[in-house]
Formats: C-alpha cells, sequence, structure tokens
C-alpha cells in the first residue's frame, strides 16, 4: 500500500501528528511531506492519503482545498487529521475538501483531532483577551489555556500513532 501524510502546520503542532501518524504506519510504504510539497498531479498515485492542518477561524489552511481542487484524479481513500485551541467543538473544517471528494467518490475513512497549543498568540495577547470575558467565564477560559499548555503532548501523538494503526486495519 502506497500512502501520503501531508499537513499544514502554521505552529508545528500538525506537524508533530503528522510525524506520529507516520510512525503508525510503520511496514507501509510511506511519504510524509508538507502539503506545500505535494504536486496535485502525484495524489492518484496513492492508495490513502492522511490529510491535515491547524484548524485556524473553523477552517483547515486554504493550501488544503487548492491541492484537492487541482488534483485531475484523487485516490480512493482519505484520512483526516487536525490541532486545535478550541473548547468546543469547532464547526466542520473540512467542509471544501468533503465537498469536493464526495463529487469524485473519494471516501473518507476516519477522521483524528487534537488540542494545540496556540503558541503563535503572545502571553500578553492571550491574557487581555482573558481580561475582556465576564469573571465566569473568564476562570472557565483560564482552566481551559492550561490544559492547551505543552499540546500535543506524547499521550496525544500515541493517540495518533493508534489512529494511524487503525487505519491500515481497516483497509
Amino acid at each position: 500500500m502506497k500512502i501520503l501524510v501531508t499537513y499544514f502546520s502554521n505552529t508545528g503542532n500538525t506537524e508533530k501528528v503528522a510525524q506520529s501518524i507516520k510512525n503508525g504506519l510503520e511496514g507501509q510504504h510511506v511519504d510524509l511531506k508538507p502539503i506545500k510539497e505535494v504536486e496535485p498531479s502525484s495524489l492518484k498515485e496513492y492508495d490513502i492519503i492522511f490529510l491535515g492542518s491547524g484548524i485556524y477561524a473553523s477552517r483547515v489552511n486554504k493550501a488544503l482545498p487548492d491541492l484537492i481542487n487541482a488534483a485531475q484524479e484523487l485516490p480512493p481513500n482519505f484520512a483526516f487529521f487536525s490541532t486545535h485551541a478550541s473548547a468546543d467543538s469547532y464547526q466542520d473544517g473540512f467542509k471544501l475538501v468533503k465537498r469536493k471528494l464526495e463529487k469524485v467518490k473519494s471516501k473518507i475513512i476516519s477522521e483524528f483531532d487534537c488540542m494545540g497549543e496556540n503558541i503563535g498568540i503572545p502571553e500578553a495577547t492571550i491574557k487581555s483577551m482573558l481580561e475582556k470575558l465576564p469573571p465566569e467565564k473568564r476562570k472557565e477560559a483560564e482552566e481551559f489555556q492550561k490544559k492547551l499548555k505543552g499540546r500535543p503532548n506524547d499521550e496525544d501523538l500515541e493517540k495518533a500513532t493508534k489512529f494511524a494503526q487503525s487505519i491500515i486495519k481497516k483497509l
């Protein structure tokens, strides 16, 4: 089986998850590439693509739908993975990608999401944002910020590895 693990990672969080997914695919032919290094014409060569991104304003990075839309042919199977700094369930960040895959009858095997510390926002900005919240919401948000610290952590990355292994068992 030929597998591509490709991703967009602004902070490095999604890249860590991508590497853990690759680790879970040991024994398979796996290419691990940032999405900017993937040629749309090469997608048809794979049996499955693990496609990942951070979630930004409830969406994956534009590079993902752009890649999928630029491809003439797509493989039969996809698995999605994402990292996010959301306390609540976010909207479907892969919506645009899914629309294209539905049209060409590619199957979405499964999805994996993981919290990731938003290391792109300065500490002072986060503190300022928290201070603007009502006291009861502020306490909740501060607790959530503590949960995000250091994520994805070793446990999250182990779950990503197991996610990849579970996909191989399904195929």
